[in-house]
């Protein structure tokens, strides 16, 4: 019985994983679609030249944030859920 618990732990993290990917996916996706939809241009990439360092530097760190947030957060729930 004990080698049942310790597959299912491990079966698990595997489907946390996964859903952590997707969902994070999903989650960098919307902020894009926002992003354009409200400033009216894609977002600003790391080697675009045409665009200020400043844009460039906020631009990454709000996504960051962001994404470490949903991350955290899917952790956090899939973590207090057995499967």
């Amino acid at each position: 019985m004990a080698r049942k618990s310790k597959r299912r732990k491990k079966s698990s993290g595997f489907i946390a994983s996964i859903a952590v990917l997707v969902i994070t996916f999903l989650a960098r996706k919307i902020l894009t679609k926002s992003y354009t939809k409200i400033m009216g241009q894609n977002p600003p990439k790391s080697g675009d030249i045409d665009q200020p360092l400043g844009k460039v530097l906020t631009w990454t760190a709000l996504s960051t944030i962001a994404m470490a947030a949903v991350e955290g957060l899917v952790q956090k729930y899939l973590g207090k859920n057995k499967f």
